[in-house]
C-alpha cells in the first residue's frame, strides 16, 4: 500500500448520512495516476434508493472522466451505530462496480483502525465476476 487513509476516512465518516441503519460508510477510490475520488453512503426512506461509500466513490471517478481500469485501489471504513469503527467489506453490487470499472485489477483495503485493515484483490472478493465482455 503506497498511503494508509485511515485518517482521511475517519474524517470523511461524518459526512455519511445513515439516519436509518446508524451504518456510517466511507470510502477513497485511489486511481494509477494518484487521482483520489470520495464517497459515503447516503441512505433513503426508499431503502432501493440509498447508495454505498464505494459505488458513490467510484461513480464520482468516472463522471470525472476516469477509463475502465483507472482504479488502482479502494479504501473503506466503516462505524456502527454504537459509533464504533468496524471492519467492512464491499456488498455485492460494490463488488461488481469495482471490478467491472477496474477491469478486475484492484486491491480493496478494509480498516478497523490505522493499523488493522484488511487487503483483498477484488478478483478474491468477487471470483467470476461478470465483466461485460459476454455482452
Amino acid at each position: 500500500m503506497k498511503k494508509n487513509y485511515f485518517s482521511e476516512l475517519e474524517k470523511l465518516l461524518d459526512n455519511s448520512s445513515a439516519p436509518y441503519s446508524g451504518f456510517s460508510v466511507a470510502s477513497i477510490v485511489v486511481c494509477k495516476d494518484g487521482r483520489e475520488f470520495k464517497g459515503v453512503n447516503v441512505e433513503s426512506a426508499a431503502y432501493p434508493t440509498t447508495i454505498c461509500a464505494e459505488r458513490n466513490a467510484i461513480f464520482t471517478a468516472v463522471a470525472e472522466g476516469i477509463a475502465k481500469g483507472d482504479i488502482e485501489s479502494v479504501h473503506i471504513a466503516a462505524r456502527n451505530a454504537e459509533g464504533l469503527l468496524v471492519t467492512a467489506h464491499p456488498c455485492g453490487s460494490c463488488r461488481q462496480v469495482i471490478a467491472e470499472q477496474s477491469m478486475n485489477d484492484c486491491v480493496v483495503y478494509s480498516y478497523q483502525s490505522a493499523q488493522d485493515y484488511t487487503e483483498n484483490a477484488i478478483a478474491t472478493l468477487l471470483p467470476f465476476a461478470f465483466l461485460g465482455e459476454e455482452l
